[in-house]
């Protein structure tokens, strides 16, 4: 394709200036048309002189895996037989920034390179775009142009470290603004060791045996239970489609990006609150596994304990996005069922929208029920309150019944939540942004109880 360059557009807004000039001045417009068919001839003959981009050999240099959020380095390297002045472009589509390239002069043999730093905010499989390739003519009046479609994808991996230490923030007790919050005193399970009785000591933790042995009253020192299984159920159906607006109360710094200003991927936040818990459960000592979910199962990683699982996690979830279609939720109890034969604890991170799908997961979770102990982590969209309590724009003609739809789901979800109680699920409502801190917060809660 031929393309006027900067040069040629100038020299033709000065030849429309000469012939505007004409009707005040005639003899100073006669000019125009000379001076037009001048730069036509030197136009088509830049364009014959110009080198075809056949001739150009470039190559894209993209790094196999990169980290989100983090700078990696791209570069083109540029190669031609002959000696060529050319302006290369490329775009990639999953970069803070979506393209890069400059005008470089290559000569016969030789390799010129163009280098920059792209950050990709969101993780998963980006494939790159197409490249421009723009030879430049000796008059700098036209250039030759053509594009070439390579097919290169980048590896965008979760930050793993950002994922670990809010982890372990939050089982210090601690947001992702360093807040204290209380815990529940764990009361533990497991035993530990034997000490002698001290005042207010429990009766029920003497061991008799033991105290009979010392001739004086010995009790157990108990310790919440390690090696539990925690599996993660990341429901990637219709629930998490979309994007919501940023909750403006908040935490930053979750490790969540919030993108382009179109609001955040539902789905990306209930992933990011999948992988805090499991890197909660393993700090503690727990075996954490995952199992993604919408029409069939995506995924599934058997629970194992450290620090390589929570990498196996994100391996796992990493290319996933949620897609239009009913979650299988009936296939929970058989599919689980099979593989978890110790009691454990099944966390389903979803929302609930209406109450059809809240008695498909209802149903899905009563036969987990009375081995496993049920949590359901609703990510709870920050928009709908805002709407429901907002003054209408008068200026919108359906304005006014804006806050009465978003009361209604408000009372459906409402609704929807309540039946998940009702089958003895421990149902965690939370705003999108604070899921993760909301699902560690219940982990914590039921491990310090004894109920896992």
């Amino acid at each position: 394709m031929i393309e006027p360059t900067e040069r040629t557009l100038w020299l033709l807004a000065g030849i429309g200036v000469v012939g505007a000039l004409g009707v005040a001045a005639p003899a100073v417009g006669l000019a125009a048309p000379f001076a037009l068919a001048g730069l036509s001839v030197f136009f088509v003959v830049d364009v014959v002189l110009a080198r075809t981009p056949r001739l150009v050999d470039v190559r894209r240099r993209l790094p196999e895996r990169c980290t989100e959020g983090r700078p990696a380095e791209v570069s083109l390297v540029v190669s031609a037989p002959r000696r060529v002045d050319l302006l290369v472009t490329d775009t990639l589509p999953g970069a803070s920034e979506p393209w890069f390239g400059g005008r470089v002069v290559v000569d016969a043999g030789d390799d010129a390179a163009l280098y920059a730093t792209r950050t990709f905010p969101r993780r998963g499989r980006h494939a790159a775009g197409r490249i421009a390739v723009r030879t430049h003519g000796p008059l700098g009046l036209a250039r030759r142009r053509e594009r070439r479609v390579v097919d290169d994808v980048v590896d965008v991996t979760v930050d793993l470290a950002s994922v670990v230490a809010r982890a372990e923030r939050l089982v210090r007790g601690a947001d992702s603004e360093g807040a204290r919050r209380k815990r529940a005193v764990e009361r533990g399970r497991e035993l530990d060791s034997l000490r002698e009785y001290r005042r207010g000591d429990d009766v029920r933790l003497v061991d008799w045996k033991a105290t009979a042995r010392r001739g004086g009253l010995v009790v157990k020192e108990l310790v919440p239970e390690t090696r539990q299984d925690i599996v993660i159920v990341l429901d990637a159906g219709r629930q998490l489609c979309g994007r919501q607006e940023p909750d403006p109360g908040g935490s930053h710094g979750n490790g969540v990006a919030e993108g382009d200003g179109e609001g955040i991927d539902r789905f990306v936040l209930a992933e990011q609150a999948a992988l805090v818990l499991a890197a909660a459960a393993l700090h503690k000592g727990d075996r954490a596994g995952l199992l993604a979910l919408a029409d069939d199962v995506l995924a599934f990683v058997p629970p194992l304990e450290g620090r390589a699982q929570l990498k196996r996690i994100a391996d796992a979830t990493a290319g996933l996005q949620a897609v239009a279609v009913e979650p299988a939720y009936q296939q929970l109890p058989a599919f689980l069922g099979a593989r978890l034969k110790r009691r454990g604890m099944v966390c389903v991170v979803t929302d609930v929208v209406d109450e059809a799908a809240a008695r498909a997961l209802a149903q899905g979770l009563a036969g987990l029920r009375g081995r496993h102990i049920v949590v359901v982590v609703a990510l709870a969209d920050p928009a709908l309150p805002r709407l429901a309590h907002g003054a209408p724009d008068p200026a919108d003609p359906l304005g006014a019944l804006v806050p009465e739809a978003a009361e209604r789901l408000l009372g459906h979800r409402r609704r929807a939540l309540a039946a998940l109680e009702a089958v003895g699920a421990v149902v965690v409502d939370a705003p999108g942004a604070r899921a993760a801190a909301a699902a560690v917060d219940a982990y914590l809660a039921l491990k310090a109880q004894g109920r896992l």
